[in-house]
């Protein structure tokens, strides 16, 4: 197999990254249910990173282990309940729950208290949302790749989308995923009752393709975001031209350059 130069400079970067970083992969009891962390420790404050909905922490691998040279934040990736590592109580299950899943595990890993920069991709959005809320002297920034907004019309389209499932069609591994789309509109309504504190800055990078195959709700999600962002001043709107909803895989460059540039200017 041939390398171009390029591709071998990247892998010796990123081996001499892991070779300096001291890594924390860790798996926590919390409350009734495990959690797995990734963490890449710097000398600055941390950047804790939400994936988009159905996916685990491994979403952020290549970016992080970048932001984490550049910037020498300390770097918390995780999977959330259900996903990856991370085991699941389905007796039990809520975003409200999760949150405090998470706020648990931060407080016995010593981050309880830094301040943070908080990035999530898509459904993360409503977790850096109710997490902010409930911490908004820690959360310094919030940066929001194509995020789903909380609003009535998000919680019409979730009830209708579960409708059209089958819990049978869903096998044992993809399990998970149909309980968080069964819990979709009553999450949606929950952190839509919660206001984002307008104190804390937020950036929004919208993607160019909407992640529905209906035009409609494509241009609803696009609103939803313009409207988060119309809604305080210290909120600014980014075009990630030529990506799809998934942000981090389309344009990794402009995901790493945004989150570097707004974590120096709110957190260094």
């Amino acid at each position: 197999m041939k390398y171009s130069m390029r591709t071998i400079s990247m892998l010796l970067l990123l081996t001499a990254i892991n070779a300096n970083a001291q890594l924390i992969d860790t798996i926590l009891n919390v409350s009734s249910y495990k959690l797995h962390f990734r963490i890449l420790k710097g000398d600055n404050s941390p950047i804790l990173f939400e994936s988009g909905g159905g996916l685990d922490a491994t979403q952020w691998d290549s970016i992080a282990t970048v932001i984490h040279h550049r910037s020498h934040a300390t770097v918390i990736t995780y999977d959330r309940a259900g996903f990856g590592r991370s085991s699941l109580d389905t007796l039990n299950y809520s975003i409200l729950q999760e949150i405090k899943g998470l706020e648990s595990a931060l407080q016995r890993l010593g981050y309880s208290d830094d301040n943070l920069l908080l990035v999530g991709h898509s459904l993360g959005g409503f977790y850096n949302r109710l997490y902010a809320a409930r911490h908004p002297k820690q959360v310094k920034g919030i940066l929001l790749l194509d995020p789903r907004i909380p609003s009535y019309t998000d919680m019409r389209f979730a009830r209708r989308y579960f409708q059209s499932l089958n819990r049978k069609d869903f096998e044992s591994e993809y399990m998970s995923l149909y309980y968080v789309l069964a819990k979709m509109e009553h999450n949606s309504n929950y952190v839509r009752q919660v206001p984002l504190p307008t104190t804390i800055p937020v950036l929004n990078i919208m993607a160019e393709t909407g992640p529905f195959l209906e035009a409609k709700e494509n241009e609803r999600f696009k609103a939803d975001q313009r409207d988060l962002v119309k809604a305080s001043r210290n909120r600014s709107l980014v075009f990630a031209k030529g990506s799809t909803h998934n942000i981090p895989h389309d344009k990794p460059k402009l995901v790493i350059e945004q989150v570097i540039h707004f974590y120096k200017k709110y957190l260094l």
